[in-house]
C-alpha cells in the first residue's frame, strides 16, 4: 500500500485523530473536484470531496454521502489508490489533529441534488491549480498519485 506521513508527531502531544475517505474524481478536461469552504480563520480552505467515516459506514458509502452532502454529486468509488495522514495544529481552535485519509478514485456521475451543507461549493482545478490552493498537503500528494495512475 502507497503510505506518506506529513507534518511532524510531537512527543507528549495528544492528537485528536479524525479518519476519512476521500474520492478523487475528474471531469472530461482532467481537473479534479473539489470543495471551497470557508476556514475558521475567515479565509478560504479547499478540500477533497470527503470527509468523515461515520459509525457501520465503509470507505465507499462515507464517500458517496460526503459528495452528496458538499456537492449534490452522484460518485462512483473505484480503485482504493493510497492512505496519507498529517499531524497539524490548528490555532484558531488549539487543537493537535492527526488526520488519516483513505484516498480513492472514483468517477463523477451527475449533480443529482443541491447540497445540504450549504457552505461548501463544488470548483473545479487543474493539477496546477491543486498544489497551489489544496488546504492539506497529504491531499494534494493524494490526487497527484492518482493523477499518476490516470493521466
Amino acid at each position: 500500500m502507497l503510505e506518506k506521513t506529513f507534518g511532524n508527531k510531537k512527543n507528549g502531544i495528544v492528537y485528536n485523530d479524525r479518519v476519512g475517505a476521500y474520492g478523487i474524481g475528474f471531469n472530461g478536461k482532467g481537473k479534479t473536484a473539489v470543495v471551497r469552504t470557508p476556514l475558521y480563520n475567515g479565509q478560504t480552505g479547499y478540500f477533497l470531496l470527503g470527509g468523515g467515516i461515520e459509525k457501520n459506514e465503509n470507505h465507499a458509502e462515507c464517500i458517496m454521502r460526503e459528495c452528496l452532502e458538499e456537492a449534490g454529486l452522484s460518485v462512483t468509488p473505484k480503485d482504493f489508490v493510497c492512505k496519507g495522514d498529517f499531524y497539524y495544529y490548528i490555532e484558531e481552535t488549539q487543537t493537535n489533529l492527526h488526520g488519516t485519509g483513505y484516498f480513492y478514485y472514483m468517477l463523477i456521475n451527475e449533480i443529482v441534488a443541491e447540497p445540504t451543507e450549504l457552505d461548501h461549493s463544488l470548483v473545479w482545478l487543474s493539477i496546477d491549480e491543486i498544489r497551489e490552493k489544496l488546504f492539506l498537503p497529504s491531499q494534494i500528494w493524494a490526487v497527484e498519485q492518482v493523477y499518476k495512475l490516470f493521466f
